[in-house]
């Protein structure tokens, strides 16, 4: 039996601002008959009428992801229906349909921007609008913008679990604006209110004295009314609105929230609410870019963390305690406190690591950078049962809490329990695409704790740490881009992400080392500049993601031609090179800027030739690419290559090289040879960073070296992975080579950094052997490697055209395998050691 099922409306299940115009659809089939493929499809758009307003009629293809359709043009604001009807080869049909909603497009907005006549720096307003509704209502949508960060309430409910909404931007080139579905809120009497916190919009406190702030919290919202009698009503911003200012009296996305009860107003949100001290909005005058719907995930709580352990500063009654939640991840904590007096004021400071005398250490999470730590301070109601806190406008990167002001009269002196605190993991509600295990040991907790860096530096856009800096470096996300593209969805939040470089290009006029915001930190250099391709090639080779390529092509070429402006002989010596490797920096053995970034030259090139051909951009535009590729490979072979020693003399730059291709024809064998000699000679010592491991660790595993690969990892005669995790990292740190912590030689580094996590794709690629033959895996590679440490594993990663399976064990030299192969896909299956065999859709057991 054909089923069809996963339909998404641009990349989103049952968005509520899908586009107008190019709008994309995508579906997955599920076949319980062997070799079943799409044959044809056909789509229709119903209105809510259910009126036909589009039919594609049939067409003859097996395109199942991101299918568009020239000449629709949909109504803004407005719900449809997307049906489909698919045809298998087998004459087998199946039938499918979703609900979405369209944008509501800048220029359709009635709404102004609004804010409190006063403002208190730091201070979270409520921003409030009573209505009547005399008629039944049918549906209602808001459409709404709360700069910095909002939540919003109706009649008294939050209406969503999201936090820090929406994500950043470069505000004044675009903001973000969230639709939601409001109607079960709304009664004959309302009152809906915005609380505003600073995000990052308003960031008054760190980088520089104003915070790199663009303007004072701010909204811009309408609330669209469709009632029973078919008539509609827009409750919008203007200045009849009202504020008041919250008991968040202090908030910031690095410094934390400060909560004093006193200024509690219970019933802020009710429509019978008390008007005492509720002021006129006035409007906000502070230019800002175009309002444009977000698609992406929003920010929400992804995992619950309870505490572990709580220990005394001291070890005596000092009045401080350290909470150990038993890992270091990005979030905030509630605390669930015991009755004490009014006004008793809890301090709570947080960090990722404890100092020699046990108390915390903020070195780690950027004090020194931010002038501020981690802190959320808590002025008590004193209510008899105790009462509950957590913050709302800000997350810390944090493992240990230390709490002060504990007040417990029938237990004083004693310490609390571990019940005082649990811990909620923030991060982009992203929907997990890959699974991986394995029996060999340090994979498993690598991968682990690779995937607990990614998703805590993950909120709007991709972070390099949770605490400290919370900036969106490019090379960060370009290296680990493949890695999480295999382990979640990332369709929509790299699309955004993209949309961000492409306007820090236009605000700031050049590529900048950080996306988005004020902190562009310099320049791009090449190995953080070449996310504007390389981003955007595995989005469509791993997503079929055709629409950011087209739509970025044009500073996809330009960032080329940046490159070759500032090369000499088609060389670049220029830029921050391989970052991190163990031994430092400065290191004698790490791979030189002229290699990394001539060879990351070489690697756009080659990319761009790939999509011209596969998209049909211009056979002459491949040329021209294909042509400068060619003549930089010449140069840095000619210049950088040891013909006689087969090799760069580096492991980095060989292991990028084998990736490449970039050495003399037939010289492949003997460059490998020459990488595995050196990394025997100089005993398996780690000092690759994380670009060329992205590349080294493939290298070694396509030429046969799959335990060595292993052992490169997690060596324990030299500081490695390995190392790092037996230290108790249960996240991947800045520099994996820091001692115990504390006393450490590097006393800034962050414990929280996924950056270190660009090789780990190779679990799916290589470990299980999945690969893209062509995008979106509709045709795919099973090529595992062999590794003699590993004998058993089971992996399965759901791509945008069905799950893929690869479960196999070993016995000695025997393996057993079991492949799934999802319907309308194929998969070419190379077992270890044996021969590449063509497989349908269905199981397979061999």
């Amino acid at each position: 039996m054909l089923t069809l099922y996963n339909i998404t409306v641009d990349l989103v299940k049952n968005p509520l601002a899908a586009s107008i115009n190019g709008t994309r659809f995508s579906w997955k089939l599920d076949s319980d008959v062997a070799d079943t493929h799409q044959i044809s499809y056909r789509a229709r758009i119903l209105d809510g009428e259910g009126a036909v307003v589009y039919d594609s009629g049939s067409v003859m293809a097996s395109d199942s992801v991101e299918i568009s359709f020239n000449n629709l043009t949909l109504s803004p604001a407005t719900t449809y229906c997307f049906a489909v009807q698919v045809t298998d080869n087998h004459g087998e049909q199946a039938e499918g349909r979703t609900f979405f909603s369209t944008e509501l497009p800048a220029e359709l907005w009635t709404a102004k921007w609004i804010k409190p006549a006063k403002h208190y720096e730091s201070w979270a307003p409520y921003i409030r609008k009573k209505f009547e509704s005399s008629k039944g209502i049918k549906c209602a949508t808001l459409y709404a913008s709360g700069l910095g960060c909002a939540e919003y309430y109706i009649n008294g409910q939050k209406i969503s679990d999201d936090y820090i909404e929406p994500p950043a931007t470069n505000y004044t080139a675009e903001v973000l604006y969230r639709v939601y579905d409001v109607t079960k809120f709304l009664t004959d009497k309302n009152c809906f209110v915005a609380w505003l916190g600073e995000g990052w919009y308003s960031q008054s406190r760190v980088w520089t004295y104003d915070g790199f702030k663009y303007g004072d919290v701010c909204l811009c919202a309408e609330l669209h009314i469709t009632y029973e009698d078919g008539t509609s009503e827009i409750i919008a911003t203007d200045d009849t609105w009202t504020y008041k200012y919250s008991p968040i009296v202090l908030n910031n996305l690095y410094g934390g929230e400060t909560y004093d009860t006193r200024f509690e107003t219970p019933d802020f949100a009710e429509y019978d609410g008390d008007e005492e001290d509720w002021k006129a909005c006035k409007y906000d005058d502070i230019p800002k870019g175009e309002l444009r719907k977000c698609n992406m995930p929003p920010v929400k709580i992804v995992r619950t963390i309870p505490a572990v352990n709580v220990t005394n500063c001291s070890g005596k009654d000092d009045g401080a305690w350290i909470i150990d939640m038993g890992e270091n991840f990005a979030g905030f904590a509630e605390f669930h406190l015991p009755r004490c007096a009014k006004g008793s004021q809890y301090v709570f400071r947080f960090a990722e690591t404890l100092n020699e005398g046990g108390h915390l250490d903020h070195r780690s999470v950027g004090s020194f950078a931010t002038q501020c730590i981690q802190q959320d301070i808590y002025i008590a109601r004193g209510d008899t049962q105790g009462e509950v806190y957590r913050p709302r406008f800000t997350y810390h990167g944090f493992r240990y809490i230390e709490i002060t002001g504990y007040f417990d009269l029938p237990q004083y002196g004693m310490n609390p329990d571990v019940s005082i605190a649990t811990g909620y993991a923030l991060a982009t509600d992203l929907r997990e695409t890959g699974s991986f295990s394995c029996d060999h040991n340090d994979l498993m907790r690598f991968h682990k704790i690779m995937k607990n860096t990614f998703l805590s530096n993950y909120h709007g856009f991709p972070e390099d740490c949770p605490a400290r800096e919370k900036c969106g470096w490019l090379g960060d996300a370009q290296v680990v881009c493949n890695t999480g593209m295999m382990n979640y969805d990332m369709g929509s939040s790299y699309e955004k992400y993209m949309q961000d470089i492409r306007t820090t290009h236009q605000v700031c006029g050049v590529w900048q080392m950080v996306s988005p915001g004020k902190r562009g930190c310099g320049e791009a250099t090449p190995l953080w500049g070449c996310a504007q391709i390389i981003i955007p090639y595995y989005m469509y080779r791993y997503l079929g993601d055709e629409r950011v390529v087209r739509e970025h092509f044009d500073l996809m070429e330009a960032w080329v031609e940046h490159e070759k402006a500032r090369s000499e002989d088609l060389l670049i010596d220029a830029g921050l090179g391989d970052w991190a490797p163990s031994c430092g920096n400065q290191h004698k053995r790490r791979m030189p800027v002229k290699h990394s970034s001539s060879m990351m030259f070489y690697e756009i090139c080659l990319r761009m030739v790939e999509l011209i051909e596969a998209l049909d951009l211009g056979a002459d535009k491949a040329d021209y690419y294909r042509q400068l590729g060619e003549q930089i490979k010449e140069s840095i072979i000619r210049n950088l290559y040891d013909k006689e020693k087969h090799s760069y003399g580096y492991w980095g730059s060989d292991g990028v090289a084998l990736q490449l291709g970039i050495y003399p024809d037939g010289d492949k064998g003997a460059l490998l040879a020459a990488l595995v000699a050196m990394i025997k000679e100089e005993d398996f010592e780690l000092h690759t960073g994380i670009y060329a491991n992205k590349y080294l660790i493939p290298a070694l595993c396509e030429g046969g070296f799959g335990d060595m690969t292993l052992d490169v990892l997690f060596t324990t005669k030299h500081p490695s992975f390995r190392t790092m995790m037996d230290y108790d990292a249960t996240s991947i740190w800045e520099c994996y080579d820091m001692p115990k912590i504390v006393p450490r030689e590097y006393p800034v580094a962050s414990c929280n950094h996924p950056m270190h996590g660009g090789f780990a794709y190779f679990y799916y690629a290589h470990i299980a052997g999945i690969t893209p033959i062509t995008p979106a895996f509709s045709r795919f590679a099973v090529k595992p490697v062999r590794f003699d440490s590993i004998s058993q594993v089971d992996v399965t990663y759901d791509s945008p055209c069905g799950k893929i399976g690869v479960k196999y064990q070993r016995n000695g030299d025997q393996y057993t395998y079991e492949i799934t192969v999802p319907t309308n896909t194929e998969c070419e299956f190379t077992p270890i050691g044996g021969e590449t065999v063509t497989l349908g859709s269905g199981s397979y057991s061999f």
